[in-house]
C-alpha cells in the first residue's frame, strides 16, 4: 500500500514537473528588430484636402508571451510622419515633415496556421517630436515643424517653424506573420491629439496612417 502511494506521488510529481516545463516553454521572450515604409497623413476639419506622404520607420520591440496565444509588447522606434499638399480653402498649400521618437505598448494575440505564426497587436503609443522640415504657403520655414510659429497681424512669417505640439499620443493596430524568426507586419495608426497651432490650422490636425514592418525576431 505504501509503495503504491509512493508510486502515485512520484507519478503526480512527474506530471507537475512536465506540465511546468511545458508551460515554461510557452512563456518565451522575443526581441524584434524592424524597419519599413509608411503612408502618413492627417485628419483635419473644415473640408481641407491633403495627400498622403510616404516616409519610413525603424525600431526595436521586446515581447513576452504569457502563453502560446497571449502576450504583451513594448518598444521604441524612430518614425517620420507628415502630410503633403495640405490645401486650405483660401488657396494656401502646406507640406509638413514630423519626425518622432515613439514608444509603443500593447497586447498580442498569436495563432499558428499551417506552420506560420500569425498574430495581432493592439495598443497605445506615445511620441515626442524631434524636428522636421515645413513649408507653409509655398515658403520654406527657417525653423523646424515643432519650432514656434511666427505670426504678426494675422500673417505667418518664415522666421519660425510650424508650431506643432511636440507630444502626440494614439493607438496602433497591427496584423503580421512570422516564419522561423522572419516577420512581416502591416498596421494602422491613429493619433488622438490635436497637435496643430490654432494660427496654423484652426480646424485641428491629428496624425494617422498605415505602415509596414519587416524584420527578424530573436526568440529566447
Amino acid at each position: 500500500m505504501v509503495k503504491k502511494m509512493l508510486c502515485a506521488c512520484a507519478l503526480a510529481l512527474c506530471a507537475v514537473v512536465c506540465a511546468n516545463a511545458q508551460d515554461n516553454n510557452e512563456k518565451k521572450n522575443s526581441v524584434f528588430f524592424y524597419a519599413g515604409p509608411q503612408l502618413s497623413t492627417a485628419k483635419c476639419g473644415g473640408g481641407m484636402s491633403l495627400s498622403g506622404k510616404f516616409s519610413y520607420l525603424g525600431g526595436v520591440q521586446y515581447e513576452h508571451n504569457f502563453s502560446e496565444m497571449w502576450g504583451f509588447y513594448a518598444g521604441a522606434e524612430y518614425t517620420s510622419k507628415g502630410t503633403k499638399d495640405l490645401m486650405f480653402v483660401d488657396g494656401r498649400s502646406d507640406n509638413y515633415t514630423l519626425n518622432y521618437v515613439q514608444l509603443n505598448l500593447g497586447g498580442k494575440f498569436a495563432k499558428e496556421i499551417w506552420g506560420i505564426d500569425g498574430f495581432i497587436e493592439v495598443g497605445p503609443y506615445l511620441a515626442y517630436g524631434l524636428g522636421g522640415s515645413c513649408e507653409i504657403g509655398g515658403h520654406e520655414m527657417d525653423g523646424n515643424s515643432f519650432d514656434d510659429l511666427s505670426v504678426s497681424g494675422g500673417s505667418i512669417y518664415t522666421d519660425g517653424g510650424a508650431g506643432f505640439n511636440k507630444f502626440d499620443a494614439g493607438f496602433n493596430v497591427g496584423l503580421g506573420a512570422e516564419y522561423k524568426g522572419f516577420r512581416l507586419m502591416i498596421g494602422y495608426q491613429q493619433g488622438l491629439m490635436n497637435i496643430a497651432d490654432e494660427d496654423l490650422i484652426s480646424n485641428g490636425y491629428k496624425n494617422y496612417g498605415f505602415y509596414a514592418k519587416v524584420g527578424y525576431a530573436f526568440n529566447f
